[in-house]
């Protein structure tokens, strides 16, 4: 609260975070059932969100660059608009009936544009905002407390107003979030940052490829958390609802495990402000166990309330490992390199994620669902022993 109370220009940067966030949060719901009603269905979707995910990976590189050579405030408030401007579109196409699944596609892979040069840009803004130390650590987590919140709350909402509205309402209400967030961005007042040479894209490109590889902790945990992202994609987000299906009594099940790591994830976030880490990378290298364990106790039939109580570990774990690694990432690496370390960290750990959900559904078919489960379990584990095997992870701390 004194955090909030103090720095104004930090105060109005978590405004403009939560509007938006109020807004993306049920994005995905209303996305989903306007392709539906577009006359789309599970294949056209899933080709929707890979085609948004594949244009993040081929952007990210590019947007860490740029982050790191022009203003990022302008950045930040200019996809803040592109993504209003194409939601309010993809809303008023839906709530006139005119929408296709092709148009909403391609507006859609526009936000995910847009989305790939605003992550660099608005994680690079932080320390421009607070002073390291503890403080940058309350300042990540306070905001990943708003955002469990909202999504908490959010997609229960937003289902009772597509089912008795539109989900054109929904991708409205999205565009109109984007743009208030960059109206309160425009307020921000930030201290002009030093000039840095001007050189050729590709120079700065390489150059941000050399900071990142350079080191070796970043190296390891960069994949570590391309292994648990992939294992998670394929293991909890495609074959968490089949296994409830056939294993419990599906959707309410299944809801519980899920309302579960959503009250992980609140409590993580508390647990970061009350008792912040100083061996980040030895919890790095713990806080992907939960996962596993979670995969762990649905390929061996645990009780529901086990995997409840795994699911609350895992939200716990990983939003307290998000938290301190932006943190720390915000701390150890220089500002003008921030962005382009941000966006080649974000870009290793997501490659593997469509592999996952290309392969998740045949591995399952081929050698059952409970098998993929453990073999998920097992590279999280594995991943993590390898990463805890390095020397500079186990002695990664903070300076506080």
């Amino acid at each position: 609260m004194e955090l909030l109370r103090t720095n104004r220009d930090y105060r109005r940067y978590a405004l403009a975070r939560i509007s938006s966030t109020i807004g993306t949060t049920v994005a995905p719901l209303g996305l989903a059932f306007a392709i539906i009603e577009s006359g789309g269905g599970a294949a056209a979707l899933g080709l929707v969100l890979m085609g948004g995910l594949f244009v993040f990976i081929a952007v990210t590189p590019a947007a860490g660059v740029l982050a790191d050579r022009l203003p990022r405030l302008s950045i930040i408030v200019t996809c803040q608009i592109v993504c209003g401007v194409c939601q309010l579109i993809a809303g008023f196409l839906v709530l006139g009936g005119a929408a296709s699944v092709w148009s909403l596609a391609g507006l859609e892979m526009l936000v995910d544009a847009a989305g790939a040069f605003f992550q660099p840009a608005v994680k690079g803004l932080v320390p421009q905002l607070v002073p390291p130390g503890p403080m940058l650590v309350q300042a990540n987590a306070l905001l990943q407390i708003a955002n469990n919140a909202v999504a908490i709350i959010g997609p229960g909402l937003a289902g009772l107003v597509i089912a008795f509205s539109s989900p054109g309402v929904i991708l409205a209400w999205d565009g109109v979030t984007f743009l208030a967030s960059a109206a309160v961005f425009l307020t921000l007042r930030l201290a002009p940052s030093l000039q840095r040479e001007r050189r050729r894209f590709l120079a700065d490109l390489a150059e941000g490829w050399t900071a990142f590889q350079s080191r070796r902790w970043l190296w390891a945990l960069t994949v570590l958390s391309a292994l648990t992202s992939a294992c998670w994609s394929a293991g909890v987000s495609v074959l968490g609802p089949i296994y409830a299906t056939r294993y419990l009594d599906g959707a309410v099940s299944w809801g519980l495990v899920t309302s579960a790591i959503g009250i992980g994830l609140a409590c993580g976030s508390i647990t970061s402000i009350l008792f912040p880490p100083a061996r980040i990378g030895l919890l790095m290298c713990v806080t992907p166990i939960p996962e596993a364990l979670l995969m762990v106790g649905m390929a061996t039939n645990a009780p529901l309330l086990v995997l409840a109580g795994a699911g609350a570990l895992t939200g716990a774990a990983g939003t307290l490992q998000l938290i301190a690694w932006a943190s720390y990432l915000q701390e150890a690496i220089p500002t003008e390199q921030l962005s382009r370390i941000v966006a080649t960290n974000a870009l290793i750990a997501t490659l593997l994620v469509p592999v996952a959900y290309a392969v998740a559904g045949p591995a399952a078919e081929l050698i059952g669902v409970r098998a993929v489960l453990g073999g998920c379990a097992v590279i999280v584990l594995g991943g993590a022993a390898l990463a805890a095997c390095s020397r500079d992870v186990r002695q990664l701390v903070t300076s506080a």
